[in-house]
């Protein structure tokens, strides 16, 4: 679209003003859009907790200070470790719940070692009741010190769950051995839960408290045997094969797939998992996609940082490929009503905006976009060129630029704002490592962007 041909964006639509929502919508929204996978986990807490206390309340027995409340945080850990198991599933049909996948792995990363946490305070607290019936600490931490074969498998999961914590959630960690320790997640949450199902007392003195508790224990089950153990079988894929490798630059490469039958349908902005059929079949990995929905091969730009990655530079013409998918929430088909939008893209963190930009050439969805490629320099840019081909013929208007780190220093919300004012409407789609994404959107929201208009995709898949 020429220059002349373009609308002016005062006659752009404007989406309804959240100001002149009533207080409460306004919230709901906020939260809704913010963080719906919060919705699931606090209302299923408040129905573990509700359940928990009727359960109390009608045993017979006198309340304890320090042994009935680690029953209550026993009870938590079970629904926060059941929730977060739910939450991977990698189906797209439970990914809605958390706001697409990346959310739910987002979700799974704040609240993962709270809930193993709950489990440990859970012990803490129980040790002293234990203590008054004339049991030892040694029995109840050390595996099989005590005769009691039950309390000697107790303190060995304890220690299990101290070790895999300390190990699932260290800084750096690959994603293959992240993925590994990963896959352990299930198996604590089935030996945690029957520990609490078989002597639990409010549990096992409570009907529809146990009519919840097996429920969780049953979704938690499920989700974690379908997507460790039977997902590679059984999950939806689509089969491709390999049409060309692209070595972009030394470390990012183009893996561009050609579907063998049914082409896989996508919105721009989303990514998939991938896999080798020649190689682990167990061993997938997640990719934003560059290509157009429009396009009829597909592709993926890849930051080579492990050997699955760099090994895509070995694959040949014709080398079957198969493609899980797609996930995610980070495509502003999902965001009809903002139309003025500052995307940002940091490094590889530019790839989701390529394919919104080649879906741009084809679409008329007019939007007012500014396009920031966040660089060191320009020698880290390999997709530079081919966005500045395609920001002429998109439909939207939109203004591009490079931004060179070397010279320039990190961008700031304010020097970005400053290209857009007003800000009546404007939404910001962040793309990068989870540092940039933490610093950019604490400054957009200290320069009076709501946190409903910024929109979050980190690259720390895990």
């Amino acid at each position: 679209m020429g220059e002349a041909e373009r609308v002016s964006v005062g006659n752009l639509e404007q989406p309804e003003s959240p100001e002149a929502l009533h207080p409460a919508r306004r919230l709901l929204r906020r939260l809704g859009a913010v963080a719906p996978g919060w919705w699931l986990v606090l209302s299923s807490l408040l129905v573990t907790t509700v359940l928990w206390i009727m359960g109390r309340s009608a045993m017979p027995a006198p309340f304890r200070p320090l042994f009935d409340p680690s029953l209550l945080i026993s009870a938590w850990s079970i629904t926060l470790l059941a929730l977060l198991l739910f939450a991977n599933t990698r189906s797209r049909k439970i990914e809605p719940f958390f706001g697409g996948l990346d959310r739910a792995v987002r979700l799974h990363r704040q609240l993962g070692p709270l809930a193993v946490g709950l489990v440990l305070v859970h012990v803490v607290l129980y040790i002293p009741s234990q203590l008054d019936l004339g049991g030892s600490l040694a029995d109840l931490i050390i595996p099989f010190h005590s005769a009691s074969v039950a309390e000697g498998f107790n303190a060995l999961i304890l220690w299990l769950v101290i070790g895999w914590t300390a190990l699932a959630y260290t800084k750096g960690l690959r994603y293959e051995r992240w993925l590994s320790l990963h896959g352990l997640f299930g198996p604590i949450f089935i030996v945690t839960s029957a520990h609490a199902l078989a002597v639990g007392p409010t549990i096992n003195a409570y009907e529809p408290l146990r009519f919840w508790m097996w429920l969780l224990v049953l979704v938690g089950t499920g989700a974690w045997l379908y997507r460790v153990v039977l997902y590679r079988w059984v999950a939806p894929r689509f089969r491709y094969s390999v049409l060309r490798v692209d070595q972009t630059s030394q470390t990012t490469v183009d893996l561009v797939m050609r579907p063998k039958s049914r082409r896989m349908l996508y919105e721009p902005g989303t990514f998939v998992f991938i896999g080798r059929p020649d190689r682990d079949r167990r061993e997938l990995h997640p990719f934003s996609i560059s290509s157009s929905p429009a396009e009829r091969d597909l592709r993926v730009s890849v930051q080579m940082v492990g050997d699955f990655t760099r090994d895509l530079l070995s694959l040949n013409s014709g080398d079957p490929i198969e493609v899980f998918g797609p996930f995610g929430g980070f495509t502003p088909h999902r965001y009809g009503d903002y139309r003025r939008l500052i995307c940002i893209g940091s490094g590889i963190g530019i790839t989701p905006f390529l394919s919104m930009l080649r879906f741009e050439t084809v679409n008329n969805d007019f939007r007012r976009i500014w396009l920031y490629y966040v660089v060191k320099d320009a020698t880290r840019a390999p997709y530079d060129a081919e966005i500045q081909e395609a920001v002429p013929k998109a439909d939207s208007y939109i203004d591009y630029e490079l931004w060179q780190t070397a010279d320039r220093g990190r961008p700031t919300a304010k020097a970005l704002l400053e290209a857009t004012e007003p800000l009546d409407g404007v939404a910001v789609m962040l793309c990068g490592r989870p540092e940039f994404i933490r610093d950019m959107t604490r400054q957009f929201r200290e320069a009076g962007i709501p946190p409903e208009r910024i929109i979050a995709e980190d690259f720390h898949f895990h």
